[in-house]
């Protein structure tokens, strides 16, 4: 995994996972693939730019909130993180790259300093949970495969 930091600002994280580009795709944006690798509830996935899901945390108030404004052929993913147990926004774009084989997967973070005195210590945060966001995709991707499932963007 190569790892870009530029701490507190910015964070980039890279994974090389075996697999179809669409296999790859579909796990990121397909609702019941997401909940399954993902180790994390996801609910409520409305695919598209102006949709989003939420991470919704039982037995407490914490909502994670990702809403898209980007979502494209250029098999790119991003969007803004917002939470209701923390004032400030990340913003992440994932770039999917296909390697013939493999896909390159990068999540680029930005805006911590929206966070002001927590900043370092949401940056950390993100950086645990993002490296360990892609262990658990390439993991799941490498395990299942069929690719055939899947739908590109914008159809």
């Amino acid at each position: 995994m190569t790892t870009k930091i530029l701490s507190p600002r910015y964070l980039c994280l890279e994974r090389e996972v075996k697999g179809e580009l669409f296999a790859v795709w579909r796990a990121l944006t397909d609702l019941h693939e997401l909940r399954a690798w993902w180790g994390a509830p996801v609910a409520g996935l409305t695919a598209d730019v102006g949709g989003g899901f939420d991470l919704r945390f039982v037995g407490n108030a914490r909502l994670d909130r990702f809403e898209y404004s980007v979502w494209d052929r250029g098999w790119r993913v991003g969007g803004e993180w917002s939470f209701n147990w923390h004032t400030g926004r990340v913003q992440e774009l994932i770039i999917l790259t296909d390697l013939g084989g493999k896909v390159r997967v990068a999540i680029e973070q930005a805006g911590f300093e929206s966070f002001g005195d927590d900043a370092v210590r949401v940056f950390g945060h993100h950086r645990r949970e993002t490296g360990t966001r892609l262990e658990r995709l390439q993991q799941w991707c490498e395990r299942r495969v069929p690719a055939t499932l899947a739908v590109a963007p914008g159809e």
